[in-house]
């Protein structure tokens, strides 16, 4: 597992500091739950746990989705229903037996309507210490309230195609660009006429440029969730963090749309333009 949010989990778990109960925001849920067993399977594992570990029986069972112990509840129809989590209820109210803990999965957490967000809540307001549990979101922002404000809130996104390794030269590229964005919106226009059209003339160079932006917005998203430190080289960005999360989720958010959509043949200029645009439409 070398994802950071799970690996500062995986801290605090052996700090005994961990919470029980958390938020996961994500772009891609099944990744995002693949991580979640592995970091359930390192929590409760009997055996020296391993990356990928399925030689105990305990992480077999977690793997294979057959450890009654835990519980993934996905949406049944358009909401997940109040019956749902009565019966996830119903079958932790016993300590478990094979593992430490009793874990629960909420795919699709905003899809809890009123009255499942409520049996929920009685769940979680008074955690007793064998119960760990995941709500996995594409925004926590549409999470009711009530469940959000009682989970550690967490962020794990993903670049198709694999991690890149930037350069500082890369970054400091994109951090001028992002203060042309930010400070100088009109500006930014002619900036993308003036100085990135002679330096971006081919898609890749435009994935890689816009991907070095992506780690830095996600870089200051996670220091506003208190996750991750902001890079020193990000500080000339500091100012973003005053902004609302949800704004600078919502950059993230254009920007995940936008290297999807130069897997097609796009016009670079204007793609750089509606990144100006779209981002002058947000706070």
């Amino acid at each position: 597992m070398d994802n950071n949010v799970f690996q500062e989990l995986i801290q605090e778990f052996h700090e005994n500091k961990l919470a029980h109960a958390f938020l996961l925001e994500t772009n891609d849920k099944d990744k995002s739950y693949q991580l979640i067993l592995e970091f359930l399977k390192r929590i409760n594992c009997p055996e020296k746990y391993e990356d990928g570990c399925s030689k105990c029986n305990l992480c077999h069972l977690i793997s294979s989705k057959a450890l009654p112990s835990l519980i993934t509840v996905y949406p049944d129809g358009i909401n997940i229903k109040k019956e749902q989590i009565l019966s996830l209820k119903k079958a932790f109210q016993t300590k478990p037996v094979f593992s430490k803990y009793n874990m629960y999965i909420i795919m699709d957490a905003e899809k809890l309507n009123a009255s499942s967000a409520n049996t929920m809540l009685k769940f979680i307001e008074e955690p007793e210490e064998h119960i760990i549990g995941f709500f996995v979101a594409d925004n926590k922002e549409n999470v009711i309230d009530t469940i959000k404000s009682r989970c550690q809130i967490f962020a794990n996104f993903y670049v198709k195609n694999g991690e890149e390794e930037f350069s500082n030269e890369q970054f400091e590229k994109a951090i001028q660009y992002i203060l042309e964005v930010e400070t100088a919106h009109d500006a930014a226009l002619l900036y993308n006429k003036d100085v990135l059209s002679l330096e971006i003339k081919d898609k890749n160079t435009c994935v890689l440029f816009f991907k070095t932006m992506l780690f830095i917005y996600q870089n200051i998203y996670y220091s506003m969730l208190g996750t991750e430190e902001l890079k020193e080289l990000f500080s000339s960005l500091q100012f973003l963090t005053k902004k609302k999360e949800s704004n600078i989720f919502k950059r993230i958010q254009i920007i995940l749309k936008i290297l999807d959509d130069l897997n097609y043949n796009l016009n670079i200029s204007l793609v750089l333009d509606r990144f100006v645009l779209e981002v002058g439409d947000i706070e």
